[in-house]
């Protein structure tokens, strides 16, 4: 499996003070508000604005607090950050912003044991509604539940996903996002199945050169060797699998933020003239080698 060596830096690191004095946390996501290393908590909450079935995940460091929010209709992510007042059982007024930075609306609502309980308003004059949720387990990313079949007669392979995990199709590609909101704070970190006519830089960075296969950056091409790597290549139920062991990942937040080395895995399956990428970043990456192995061509009719 193609990871890095090092992993995501998820712990805080004081190496910034706010005009008080008091150290700030630098390895958070999403990027939207100042979070100070303590008091610090996590939360992850479930239930209704309105009408809508959404979850919230919400971190709070010192008076910061940041977090995810998405409606479980379309699982389009939003990103929450503002100010926390009181102790662990505390009030929260948050600024929600689409990925264009759009604001959307203010969240406000007291944290407790129990869960969250407010309101979603958007704007002096706009709508108001109320947001009551429930304090959940943190969702699973593991793959530990039962998995799916994806069989779409379109693709020229089927394979298992994880069951709770929310499948998307645009075109040629199919994403996987694991339901744990905390997970959304992070740009790309869900499984990504692209299909292409040929190898390409759009689908793969595996090039074939003679009988090798290579892999690497924009310089890796047949000829210039050296800036390539030797892919270990398998054989299975009529495809070609590719791996690559040593290429660098890196993590970044939804919205913008660099926050350091990451973990990935881009795996790639090819027959004929089909060629399927499997691709995972962050926590999602430990599940795409299991995906690969439950692939396979699809019968012909």
């Amino acid at each position: 499996m193609r990871r890095a060596l090092l992993t995501l830096l998820l712990v805080t690191a004081a190496t910034a003070q706010t005009p008080g004095g008091k150290p700030l946390q630098t390895a958070f996501c999403p990027k939207t508000a100042e979070m100070e290393t303590a008091p610090s908590g996590k939360y992850w909450f479930e239930g209704n604005l309105g009408q809508k079935h959404v979850r919230m995940f919400l971190e709070r460091g010192g008076a910061g607090v940041v977090g995810i929010l998405y409606d479980t209709a379309d699982w389009m992510p939003l990103t929450l950050g503002g100010r926390w007042s009181g102790g662990q059982d505390g009030t929260v007024e948050a600024t929600a912003r689409n990925d264009r930075d759009a604001e959307l609306a203010i969240v406000r609502g007291k944290v407790s044991e129990r869960g969250f309980s407010g309101t979603w308003s958007t704007g002096e004059d706009g709508e108001r509604l109320p947001l009551e949720l429930k304090a959940v387990a943190r969702p699973k990313c593991d793959g530990s539940e039962a998995w799916k079949v994806f069989n779409d007669k379109r693709w020229p392979i089927t394979f298992s996903y994880p069951g709770s995990w929310h499948l998307s199709v645009n075109g040629d590609t199919v994403t996987l996002t694991c339901p744990d909101a905390a997970m959304m704070a992070y740009d790309g970190y869900e499984i990504d199945v692209l299909e292409g006519a040929d190898a390409n830089t759009v689908t793969s960075d595996f090039v074939q050169c003679g009988d090798t296969w290579l892999y690497g950056h924009d310089n890796c091409k047949c000829g210039e060797e050296k800036h390539c790597a030797l892919a270990p290549v398998a054989e299975r139920g009529g495809m070609t699998i590719l791996k690559g062991d040593d290429i660098a990942w890196r993590a970044f937040c939804r919205g913008g933020g660099y926050v350091g080395p990451g973990q990935g895995d881009r795996q790639v399956l090819t027959f004929g003239d089909n060629w399927i990428v499997m691709e995972g970043r962050g926590p999602a990456a430990e599940l795409v080698e299991r995906m690969v192995g439950t692939a396979k061509r699809r019968a012909k009719p």
